[in-house]
């Protein structure tokens, strides 16, 4: 696998380090990744079911499939 560099601020690592405990910076930054991705798909689902009314969708069937999980279901290609 290829590896790279980012340039932060000593501050920045400081926190992330502490916030990172025992885990590597792979794996720590890998989760804080998913967890931004996983914000903005709620945010995105709340957005819709907010606006469902104004769409021919029925409230609750608003819902993205944009989870990894079965991502490929349904899809060819």
């Amino acid at each position: 696998m290829k590896r790279g560099t980012i340039s932060i601020s000593l501050e920045l690592k400081k926190k992330l380090d502490a916030m990172r405990g025992n885990r590597t910076w792979e794996d720590f930054l890998s989760e804080l990744a998913e967890i931004a991705t996983e914000m903005k798909i709620r945010k995105l689902e709340k957005f819709l079911h907010s606006t469902a009314h104004m769409r021919d969708v029925p409230p609750g069937d608003e819902k993205l499939r944009l989870r990894l999980e079965g991502h490929n279901e349904g899809h060819s290609g």
